[in-house]
């Protein structure tokens, strides 16, 4: 099933080759065959977070099977927890095992997921979206504290109060001077950082968290103008507001709205 927009979220069978682009992660369900870690150990079935779905290719052998659930940051970027994961393995590990996953509640998250992507419900998305951030609380509860050490704690700290605070105020600062002064940082500095721990700068995640936001509004029941929009993002006006959209989104918003709404 494809995405006329984007390809968000898609979902494979192993043992088909897992993979993908650099700013992709994974969660690989595995039931059976072995997982080859970086240490050069093996580990067999169970849960696998892969904060890069590049550095999947070739990990699992092939006899495997299980499920590999591929989601863009396009599709998650806004879910502080991926980011949480994906600073736990940032210094080392591309493929983070989760040790003594509450089996039960994680596999059946798993389910809902595949069921939501499987059928042609309205919102299919927004629910996969949702049945996530459950998901990625659950993991976040098995998994180790960060590894220690000033430099590693001032990055990932520095990361978390950007990505906490974009959640916040997204409809109030718009630039990385913005969030760079809060956090007393430069904007250079503060894009180099939550780049090397993330994958993108702090100027794209704030482009995908207005961009979402957008398509959001643009899907929601209530069907709101452009104007509503513009207001409801922050946007002096509605002028305003479509050449931001244009110029980050390479589309006109109008034109964008209208696709939407065959997808739905």
């Amino acid at each position: 099933m494809q995405i006329q927009d984007m390809q968000t979220f898609r979902l494979q069978a192993l043992p088909a080759r897992t993979g993908g682009a650099s700013n992709e992660i994974q969660l690989v369900h595995l039931t059976q065959g072995a997982c080859l870690l970086d240490n050069g150990a093996t580990s067999s079935e169970g849960l696998y977070f892969i904060r890069s779905a590049a550095s999947g290719q070739g990990v699992f052998s092939r006899d495997a099977k299980g499920h590999a659930f591929t989601f863009t940051h396009d599709f998650i970027h806004y879910i502080p927890l991926v980011y949480e994961l994906c600073l736990l393995g940032a210094a080392g590990k591309p493929v983070l095992r989760v040790e003594n996953a509450q089996r039960g509640d994680t596999f059946e998250l798993l389910n809902l997921i595949r069921a939501e992507w499987e059928s042609d419900r309205p919102y299919r998305l927004d629910m996969i979206r949702d049945y996530l951030k459950i998901l990625l609380r659950q993991i976040a509860r098995c998994l180790p504290a960060p590894r220690t050490g000033y430099s590693a704690d001032r990055k990932t700290g520095l990361v978390r109060q950007f990505i906490s605070l974009l959640d916040q105020q997204f409809i109030l600062l718009k630039k990385v001077t913005d969030y760079a002064g809060h956090l007393h940082v430069t904007a250079n500095h503060l894009n180099t950082t939550v780049k090397e721990l993330t994958g993108v700068t702090a100027s794209e995640h704030i482009r995908r968290r207005i961009l979402s936001e957008a398509r959001m509004l643009a899907t929601h029941k209530e069907n709101y103008s452009m104007k509503e929009i513009a207001y409801h993002l922050g946007f002096e006006d509605k002028s305003h507001f479509s050449k931001y959209f244009k110029n980050a989104s390479g589309k006109n918003f109008t034109n964008y709205k209208k696709e939407l709404s065959m997808e739905a």
